[in-house]
């Protein structure tokens, strides 16, 4: 028997091509998708997912800033060590820092790039780390041992048996392979390929006469902390045990004022939340999610809609049958198997498509998303989609096709299957994720086109900036001078940090009104006496640095910085930084030194002539002369390294480049969900015209012109859209206004980005309905009513 369900499933499919086509081409399409969103959504929400990720934690800090409190995704360095030896409910504590003193590393005469860190050893017990080779007990033993991940050991040295082997950083420092481990997943916080010991950190402190040690430090932010609890139950009692060590042993508690000093940040949230644990990208993520349920929704009414539609042509097969004893039982298992082979092709149609478009797919969100349908998960969740979508789009149909009473169909008395009101609702429901994706659409790109054009407070452009090797900071002051004479360089500066996502910080500072020090965490950054005149700073109070041996007793501070110390007047001012006292010479106008989802935090600069940085103000005339110039000069001091170098707007751009991607996503996915859209309403309206040829027919012989008979099969549309934008602007501005959240600088939801969007989708509507409507106005009415 079921078999010959089969056989009739699929002549049906046959007999009515055209209709099916639409069907089954916007069901394959949009199950193609919903395929990709998932595995995408499902990448970034098992992100930093481990073996035992439930009970790792990142360790945050909750900072005092003026009236507010800031939580920061790092902490000090004595965090880690009092957590380890003071409190048992801690099994590990880690403290991690990425590698920026070293550029580039060989073996021999090749060299490589690779992402390194320097971590506690500790680390490798936490993330379960399988040693590949080495002795456990003897890795990062002392400052100059590494510990590498297997396909970096191989990269080097061709094999993983590298225990013994040596590594040049920078061409200069020797380091020994003491241990080679598996590698951890791409998809992490912590995927890098090689462990500096943090002795060489611990060195820089000792060495630092501003600062205290490592483990006594408090007031240096400059580690992200994980904490592996022996129970993930327990992490509200080791917050305020936290809190307690802080205030115990930290002379300067009084920066931390909430009675939560710290926050245990799951360490699989930290893609998607905040430090302090408030939504972020996962914002983005429910908005694909949504995405995803309009799109398979979309493809699911277009099947309706069209099943529904046609239902008259099959009711005198279907009364027959019942005529002659077919059950209601066994004419809806008919149905429902024409539907199951109906989506089993559009699925074996999709995932064909899925597995040609993912290289496309992996480029545009520049992610290694490997898709595998024997992925045990990932095919338990396509199978969940699968059969809810049959579900809902084949029972409806198969209900109305086996519920009319056969005698009144075979007379040709269907009244009650005319009615589609049915259809209006769901012709209405595709209307409303229509206008909803539109505005979405327009609001994401406004967005990025705002942070990415938006003034930062400094000239970005045509600014060039390299890291300067040793040999060249110990000649800084002749090497300026011959970057200055190069044509085509107009300013050059030297500065501590980028000044594009400056993610230092201390609270090592105090002022004359401060009760005590590390009142106010900022952002430090040494600079010349060029660097604010290079970048076209505007300085609001004061005067800049002179580049005289005073300037070392000298701080610029922002304007921000200024408001949270309460400081009135602050030039001349005495001011404190890593314990150097001086005084408040300038106040610069506040720049986003940082992404524009952060507020502009506070900053102080003070005086250092010769930092590793090197800012370039060049001319656009010759880009290419300068850049030969630069690296000629680079080669002389030190001739084994590769000349690196970036351009500040581009470095600006990149800074938004995974929220470009993902408007990029949210673009394409919009327009294939309101390509699905017109497909139903293209099968839809055909379908309409057919049934209406003697109606047509006779308004011709009448007189009826062909943009009344347009008229007549549009203007139901006309009404459905406006009803659908009644209803889509509100749920769309709430939409929106979850997913600007992640931005600190927003642009406004006007009132004219909705209604553009109704008309917009009025005008695809009215297009995709005109085209069929047209065709049957042209038509000879007298063939309509013979064939009638």
């Amino acid at each position: 028997m079921f078999k010959n369900y089969i056989k009739i499933a699929w002549r049906n499919l046959l007999k009515d091509k055209f209709y099916n086509l639409i069907s089954l081409l916007g069901l394959t399409i949009a199950l193609t998708i919903a395929m990709f969103i998932i595995v995408w959504v499902k990448s970034e929400l098992s992100y930093n997912s481990f073996i035992n990720h439930e009970n790792i934690f990142r360790i945050s800090s909750n900072i005092q800033s003026g009236d507010g409190i800031q939580t920061w995704g790092v902490s000090t360095g004595p965090v880690a060590t009092y957590a380890q030896n003071d409190i048992p409910e801690v099994k590990h504590a880690v403290r991690l820092r990425e590698n920026y003193s070293y550029r580039t590393y060989s073996v021999g005469d090749h060299k490589f790039d690779i992402r390194g860190a320097y971590v506690d050893v500790d680390f490798f017990d936490m993330f379960q780390r399988k040693v590949i080779a080495g002795n456990r007990d003897m890795f990062l033993k002392d400052a100059r041992s590494v510990v590498l991940t297997a396909s970096t050991a191989e990269k080097l040295f061709g094999t993983t048996k590298a225990v013994g082997k040596t590594i040049k950083a920078d061409f200069e420092d020797l380091f020994t392979v003491t241990g080679v481990v598996n590698d951890l997943p791409e998809n992490s916080s912590v995927n890098y390929e090689m462990f500096f010991s943090l002795d060489i950190i611990r060195n820089t402190y000792v060495n630092n006469p501003y600062w205290k040690s490592m483990e006594a430090d408090w007031g240096n932010f400059n580690f992200i902390t994980y904490v592996e609890l022996y129970d993930s139950q327990h992490h509200k009692k080791v917050n305020k045990k936290l809190t307690y060590i802080q205030q115990a042993n930290d002379p300067n508690a009084e920066l931390f004022k909430s009675d939560k000093a710290y926050y245990l940040q799951p360490i699989n949230q930290m893609n998607l939340y905040s430090p302090g644990g408030i939504p972020q990208g996962i914002n983005t993520v429910k908005i694909f999610s949504i995405v995803l349920f309009i799109i398979l929704s979309i493809a699911c009414i277009n099947y309706v809609n069209l099943s529904t539609a046609r239902a008259s042509r099959r009711t005198k097969e279907v009364s027959i049958r019942k005529i002659i004893g077919a059950q209601k039982k066994s004419l809806l298992l008919q149905f429902i198997t024409e539907s199951v082979l109906f989506f089993s092709l559009a699925a074996i149609l999709a995932i064909v498509l899925v597995y040609a478009f993912t290289p496309a797919f992996k480029e545009i969100t520049a992610k290694d998303l490997n898709i595998n349908f024997l992925d045990g998960s990932l095919s338990l969740i396509f199978l969940c989609v699968f059969l809810i979508i049959i579900i809902v789009s084949s029972i409806y149909p198969a209900f109305i096709l086996t519920s009319f009473k056969p005698l009144l169909a075979i007379k040709g008395n269907m009244s009650g299957m005319s009615r589609g009101n049915l259809r209006k609702l769901l012709v209405t429901i595709q209307f409303v994720f229509s206008v909803m994706l539109i505005i979405g659409t327009m609001v994401i790109s406004r967005q990025l086109e705002y942070i990415t054009s938006k003034n930062p407070g400094y000239d970005r452009t045509q600014v060039l900036n390299f890291w300067m090797s040793n040999s060249m900071q110990n000649h800084a002051a002749t090497v300026k001078e011959r970057l200055k004479n190069i044509p085509g360089v107009s300013a050059v500066s030297f500065a501590s940090n980028p000044i594009i996502n400056n993610t230092n910080s201390t609270g090592d500072v105090a002022w004359d009104s401060s009760r005590e020090k590390n009142e106010m965490v900022v952002t430090p950054m040494a600079i010349d006496e060029d660097f604010i005149p290079l970048m076209k700073m505007k300085l609001n109070a004061g005067e800049n640095f002179k580049g005289i041996s005073t300037d070392s007793t000298h701080y610029i501070l922002n304007e921000t910085a200024v408001k949270l110390t309460g400081i009135k007047n602050p030039i001349g001012k005495n001011f404190e930084l890593y314990e150097r006292k001086g005084t408040i010479i300038g106040v610069v106008e506040d720049f986003n030194f940082k992404s524009l989802k952060n507020d502009i935090g506070p900053m102080v600069m003070y005086y250092e002539p010769h930092t590793y940085r090197v800012y370039l103000k060049t001319s656009e005339e010759n880009t290419a002369a300068t850049i030969t110039a630069l690296e000629n000069i680079w080669k002389e001091y030190t001739p084994d390294f590769e000349f690196n170098y970036s351009f500040l707007d581009a470095s600006y751009e990149k800074m938004y480049l995974n929220d470009k991607r993902t408007g990029e996503l949210f673009y394409i996915f919009t327009w294939i969900a309101i390509f699905v859209s017109c497909l139903g309403l293209f099968g839809l309206t055909t379908y309409t015209a057919q049934l209406k040829k003697r109606e047509i027919g006779i308004r011709k012989v009448l007189g009826a012109s062909v943009f009344q008979v347009t008229r007549l099969l549009s203007k139901e549309y006309l009404i459905l859209i406006l009803i659908a934008a009644v209803i889509a602007i509100p749920i769309s501005w709430y939409l929106m206004q979850l997913w600007l959240q992640d931005f600190a600088y927003q642009t406004p939801l006007n009132w004219w980005i909705f209604i553009s969007a109704g008309i917009i989708t009025l005008f695809i509507a009215l297009a995709t309905v005109s085209f069929q409507a047209i065709k049957a106005g042209l038509a000879n009415p007298v063939k309509n009513l013979r064939t009638d």
